[in-house]
């Protein structure tokens, strides 16, 4: 064989690899994003939808809560990963009514199952542009290198994917339900891994997010009052506000109008992702996080919370002068260890 066509050949099976690579590894989950139905509720009447809340419809939603059905059909190890010396990085999934949910549990170092483990659900951020948590994120990895004896549980919602190591795993359902659905998610993450593992510490199970998984936080806090600690970065509070309808545009009515359903339906499914209305009970400890210049979530989201529990025992603010952003990740692990 000449030169030339060795040189063909090694060209024509670096393309195929790389076919073969980006086959496997497209984002399935991102093709599913379609912004073709947000109009279709353009004509809702504004005023009905964001008329005050009365403690009816609060308690109508909470009740609706403690029936839901945390139970998945059916869970499978996927995937086993040598994380660190004497760690595992476990791939899952979880099924509920035929719909796929993939997660990630790291279990603790030199994990035992005869001893009690504190355990940490990272709620993950919101990115119509990249709908996946990667655990390559830095954030990640620095909680799970410096929470040596927790359980790491990291649920993917519901249109997301998981990325580990170069593949990804994308859990079934509609990407746009990202605050109710999200937290419903994550919660049924955490009672399969409640109910697959032994040695967790029921009194020592925390939640952790920044933007929409602070609000997830707060959702899950709001709705189990088994979780110990919460911690709430930066998160939307109340999306029942025109003003929240005028600045997401296109991303509100995608999360909130792209469906055709009854107004009643649309405004209960705002509701249900506005943790303002419904945290106030949890009984657990909270830290808020909030930037004073956040100009994709106001500090009024904070501010609004902290209206309502400022002074109870159980919970703590911080009001800095960031932005979005967020970097003192070892001041959150010390107050999740103390």
């Amino acid at each position: 064989m000449n030169a030339s066509k060795k040189a063909l050949l090694i060209l024509a099976t670096l393309v195929g690899l790389v076919f073969i690579y980006l086959r496997l590894n497209r984002c399935e989950c991102k093709a599913r994003v379609s912004y073709s139905g947000i109009n279709l509720n353009q004509g809702i009447n504004l005023d009905s939808l964001y008329r005050p809340v009365d403690s009816f419809e609060c308690k109508e939603i909470y009740n609706a809560w403690q029936e839901f059905d945390l139970i998945s059909d059916s869970f499978e190890i996927v995937r086993e990963i040598k994380y660190s010396p004497g760690r595992k990085l476990l791939i899952v999934v979880h099924y509920h009514e035929g719909e796929k949910h993939f997660g990630a549990i790291i279990l603790p170092e030199e994990y035992d199952e005869t001893n009690q483990y504190p355990l940490l659900v990272w709620a993950n951020g919101l990115d119509q542009r990249n709908p996946a948590v990667d655990l390559k994120n830095g954030i990640i990895r620095t909680l799970i290198r410096n929470l040596p004896e927790h359980f790491i549980v990291i649920p993917s919602y519901r249109g997301q994917a998981l990325v580990a190591y170069g593949k990804r795993y994308c859990s079934d359902g509609f990407f746009g339900d990202a605050f109710d659905g999200a937290t419903d998610d994550a919660l049924r993450l955490l009672a399969v891994t409640r109910s697959e593992f032994s040695g967790i510490d029921a009194a020592q199970i925390a939640v952790c997010g920044l933007s929409r998984g602070g609000t997830v936080a707060l959702l899950m806090a709001a709705r189990d009052s088994t979780i110990a600690k919460a911690v709430s970065i930066a998160g939307p509070t109340n999306f029942l506000s025109e003003d929240f309808y005028r600045r997401y545009g296109i991303q509100y009515k995608y999360q909130f109008l792209s469906w055709t359903k009854s107004l009643p339906k649309i405004r209960s499914k705002v509701l249900k992702s506005s943790p303002l209305y419904f945290i106030e009970n949890y009984p657990g400890r909270l830290l808020l996080i909030h930037g004073r210049n956040d100009q994709i979530v106001p500090v009024e989201n904070a501010n609004a919370i902290i209206s309502k529990l400022k002074g109870k025992d159980h919970f703590e603010f911080i009001l800095n002068d960031n932005q979005h952003e967020f970097y003192d990740w070892h001041g959150i692990v010390e107050w999740l260890t103390i």
